[in-house]
């Protein structure tokens, strides 16, 4: 689209917007990240495309009406000051900052009648209120402040913040320090800096309103805050995107907001009018929070930089909003059950559980399959089982947990391996590489040349978000690949001296992307070892591999090795040569051992109920197919992440069939589909993506 494509021409722009009078230090910050990082322009233009496809969707339209919370926590950095004193900030002062930020975000300031006539109707509600948090990230009370003692402030972006930092998914933070005599504060942009230095950094004169000062009114954190959700001044790179055609591609990327040669200080003229656009040509305003005149003059957030800022609490900050760390979490309760092996209804000895929800609870059963969660929290939860052996239960759905529930049976499927990496069953890694080294988790994207290297989503159609990959940092296709060796996982072992015809299937993800027009020569294989010999199964290279895509593969085992109580899956991935490099990723996911076939209608295996949703991810529109045993009605369900029904629809059963519908109008993001027939209930979870 028109927008992706443009973004290029503004990048160069940030290295020429600092200046001596600067009372932000971003444009700073931005202007070290061009200088020194090679692939800065790809990365930069990666972030503001996921905004410009946000923007672009239906989702924005559904969220601008949702109130969002974000909870703050502020790292007080002094050095021995009594509290209230000098650098060791008071609480009033802090708790003001939040009042103000509240005030500015909320369109509550009594100063909006200061707004010219001409800017009157561009004022906006963001619709997006900051508390002190009351929990910490482990769920124990806190009171959002934390304060230390440390007389050697250098390097703080690299030594302070990552000491003091909490979790930046969960929590804005705010550090307060001494910044010399100029600068006031600044902030991370999303996706561009590490995450371990995400937040914001405000010079401790500069916090609340704690002097009453018509000139200081606690907007430099307004300002900083509105960097860290995307926004950039109102002046930034000067006179450019002077046209309806550009004003969103150049500058502040925002149209509502009247290009500046420069930053305004002090108490500015109110006709100021510094750059002349067409065909409309507008005074500057000034009196923006992303400006730098005096905080009694500032008022104003625009509608365009709104829907900026919401786009990225909705995007690279998505997870913040389901942070609780602005709630009390002080009610918890006990809750017990027990795991039972689904033949024999004998308890599964250590067997692992988690109540998947807002927040995460993992336990292992014990030597009779019972278990307690001690600490749970009133909520909704997916319920999880599984163990090494056994096949994963994904017990319920978005189902309410409290004080009062009873406790639960969870049945397991013996003689059956399956591996989504929901659980950690213990895969044995190792590598000679000197990156890109298999971990387990949520996968996060990296492109190289515009192709995904690094998966930006598991293997569909499974529980859970993780998956193993090579690697997980993030940045360029270059951050986190394997480079100059090998990396090596090995499974669990898998006994299937008891098994008559056992097949294997998993899904992976290679990738071999030529680097300065090297010719790919990289390869993975897999291989299974029986204790005693071990033989290949799948070679794959780039010619033969499909490039960034989830492929799913399936072998009968008994064709290529005989079948021991000692048998382990082996995966090496390797970059082959050092004398001709390239960009290598892979990933491995929905591990699977069963008795005969895999049927080709398939997910988690249920034999009265097969269920196909594709595509998967959706732009949209979404079919799925089924195949059920002839029992009266089929009947679908569609829910989002917090349990709301999208839809329903319910037909006749003839055994099998389709159904289709679309979702262009839900915002993005994982949803379940359930369908139900009298015996039988299968869900499955997709991606739908504007």
């Amino acid at each position: 689209m028109r927008l992706r494509n443009l973004f290029s021409l503004c990048l160069l722009f940030f290295v020429m917007s600092t200046s001596a009078q600067d009372k932000c230090g971003t444009d700073k910050l931005l202007h070290d990240f061009f200088q020194n990082n090679p692939n800065a322009n790809q990365i930069f233009q990666q972030a503001r495309n996921e905004i410009a496809d946000y923007l672009n969707s239906n989702a924005a339209r559904a969220n601008q009406n949702v109130i969002i919370t974000i909870p703050v926590v502020f790292h007080v950095i002094h050095s021995g000051q009594t509290l209230g004193s000098g650098l060791n900030i008071s609480d009033a002062q802090i708790q003001s900052q939040i009042a103000i930020l509240n005030e500015c975000f909320r369109l509550q300031n009594a100063d909006t009648s200061a707004i010219p006539s001409w800017f009157q109707g561009r004022q906006a509600d963001i619709q997006v209120e900051f508390c002190l948090a009351i929990s910490d990230t482990a769920g124990n009370p806190t009171t959002g402040v934390t304060r230390h003692n440390i007389s050697n402030t250098s390097n703080f972006d690299t030594n302070i913040k990552p000491s003091t930092q909490w979790d930046p998914s969960q929590y804005l933070n705010i550090w307060t320090t001494n910044l010399g005599t100029t600068l006031l504060g600044y902030a991370t942009p999303f996706g561009l800096f590490p995450w371990n230095q995400d937040g914001v950094v405000l010079d401790y004169r500069h916090v609340g309103n704690p002097f009453a000062s018509s000139h200081d009114l606690g907007r430099t954190c307004v300002h900083e805050v509105g960097h860290w959700l995307g926004l950039f001044h109102t002046f930034q790179d000067s006179c450019v995107g002077m046209t309806p055609q550009t004003c969103n591609l150049q500058g502040d990327f925002v149209c509502d907001t009247p290009p500046e040669k420069e930053a305004t200080f002090g108490q500015p003229n109110l006709l100021q009018n510094t750059c002349h656009e067409t065909p409309v040509d507008e005074r500057d305003m000034w009196m923006n929070y992303m400006d730098y005149a005096d905080d009694d003059q500032l008022h104003l957030f625009t509608h365009d930089q709104s829907d900026v800022m919401r786009a990225v609490l909705s995007t690279s900050r998505l997870s913040i909003q389901s942070s609780l760390g602005c709630v009390n979490q002080l009610n918890v309760f006990s809750f017990s059950g027990q795991v039972k092996d689904a033949a024999t209804t004998t308890g599964v000895a250590n067997a692992k559980v988690l109540f998947d929800g807002q927040q995460d609870f993992e336990t292992v059963a014990d030597a009779n399959g019972n278990f307690t969660i001690p600490n749970l929290l009133d909520g909704y939860y997916d319920v999880y089982a599984g163990k090494w052996g056994y096949m994963t239960n994904q017990f319920v759905v978005h189902t309410a947990y409290s004080s009062g529930s009873s406790n639960i049976n969870i049945p397991l499927e013996n003689h059956h391996y399956y591996d989504d990496f929901i659980f950690d069953f213990n895969w044995t890694k190792s590598g000679t590489s000197s990156g890109g080294f298999w971990t387990r988790g949520i996968p996060v994207g990296t492109f190289y040349q515009s192709e995904a290297a690094n998966p930006e989503i598991d293997a569909q159609d499974d529980f859970g978000l993780n998956c193993f990959m090579t690697g997980n940092g993030g940045g360029s296709g270059t951050t986190d690949d394997i480079d100059n060796g090998s990396v090596t996982l090995i499974s669990p072992a898998f006994d299937l001296s008891g098994f008559t015809d056992p097949y294997l299937r998993y899904e992976r993800w290679f990738f071999d992307g030529s680097q300065s027009s090297n010719i790919p020569d990289d390869n993975i294989t897999f291989k299974i070892n029986n204790g005693g010999s071990t033989v290949t199964i799948e070679n794959t290279n780039a010619s033969s591999a499909p490039t960034n895509k989830w492929t799913a593969q399936t072998f009968r085992i008994s064709d290529y090795i005989s079948l021991t109580n000692n048998m382990r899956l082996i995966i090496e991935a390797s970059d082959a040569t050092a004398s001709n490099p390239n960009i290598v990723e892979a990933a491995l996911d929905r591990f699977e051992i069963k008795e005969g076939i895999f049927s080709a209608i398939n997910d988690v295996e249920n034999e009265r109920l097969r269920v196909l949703v594709y595509p998967n991810p959706s732009t949209g529109m979404v079919n799925v197919k089924y195949a059920a045993a002839a029992e009266g009605k089929v009947k679908l369900k569609v829910i989002n992440v917090i349990g709301e029904e999208i839809l329903t629809r319910e037909v006749s059963n003839t055994s099998q069939g389709n159904f289709s519908f679309d979702l262009t109008g839900q915002a993005q993001g994982i949803y379940f589909i359930t369908l139900q027939t009298q015996h039988s209930e299968k869900t499955l979870k997709f991606s739908l993506l504007h």
